[in-house]
């Protein structure tokens, strides 16, 4: 019950979708405006998060984080699995009451953005700017504060699971190698056993035993250069697939500030404050 109210008294998701919706009318800089719309759109594009700024005249009865949290899902703001949306809600000094500003991470960007690091953000960067009527100037500073840190986020878990697959590949491929080895030496020994009941016994210098040292040899090299010596044909083909594929049509430009938000949640974490 307390969760439909809540949800009753937030907008509904604008037909723009726009990275940066300005509903108080408070940046009053066009410029800025698609400046921040391309960077945040990019930076979505490049990583996947999605940092929205929304501006209100009014929080109706709900705090800045209520209201936040409960903006994050009505709208959705982020992946539906990973939960990458970021919210910066700003509700300025007016008739309907003083200033608030909260800045909420999606689960995902909690770590990078944890909430002594948000409240920095507001209080070293939004609020003096606030305080004397420039909201412009405190949402840039804020938003070029964040993107580096989400970019690096990004990178690093990019990373982790490439070498987390990398390991899991080469631990896989040993373990083959090795069985294949077990399978050969064991060959050969059954081999060398019904010979000698089968044949009269040869002198010194038994051919099998070589010869089953060459085979263990010659794995045991298989397996070092395995990893590195995987067959390139069908990457050729396909690279070349691909080739003949941009020879003929281009991909059409994607659409600029036009989020697609997937479903993301918000769980309440974050800072926020009152100027």
């Amino acid at each position: 019950m307390v969760g439909e109210v809540s949800l009753a008294q937030v907008p509904e998701r604008p037909d723009s979708m726009m990275p940066v919706i300005d509903m108080a009318g408070i940046i009053k800089n066009d410029s800025l405006v698609n400046a921040l719309n391309t960077k945040l759109d990019t930076l979505s594009r490049r990583t996947t998060n999605q940092i929205v700024v929304v501006t209100v005249n009014d929080l109706g009865k709900l705090e800045a984080n209520q209201f936040a949290t409960q903006l994050g899902k009505k709208w959705g703001i982020g992946d539906k699995k990973s939960n990458n949306g970021l919210i910066i809600l700003v509700k300025p000094r007016n008739d309907k009451g003083g200033g608030a500003v909260f800045i909420e991470p999606g689960p995902r960007l909690e770590g990078a953005l944890p909430d002594v690091k948000c409240r920095y953000i507001i209080d070293s960067l939004m609020v003096p700017h606030f305080k004397d009527g420039d909201y412009a100037s405190g949402i840039d500073e804020a938003v070029n504060y964040i993107e580096p840190i989400v970019i690096e986020e990004y990178e690093q878990a990019q990373a982790a699971a490439s070498q987390s697959g990398n390991n899991e590949g080469k631990s896989s491929n040993g373990w083959w190698i090795l069985g294949g080895i077990a399978a050969a030496i064991g060959g050969l020994s059954f081999l060398r056993k019904r010979n000698k009941k089968n044949l009269p016994q040869q002198p010194a210098g038994d051919s099998d035993t070589e010869t089953a040292a060459m085979a263990a040899t010659g794995a045991a090299s298989a397996m070092a250069a395995s990893p590195e010596q995987e067959e390139p044909v069908e990457e050729e083909e396909q690279q070349e697939e691909e080739d003949n594929n941009d020879d003929d049509t281009k991909p059409d430009e994607p659409e600029p500030y036009k989020y697609k938000y997937g479903g993301g949640d918000f769980g309440g974490a974050g800072a926020g404050a009152k100027f």
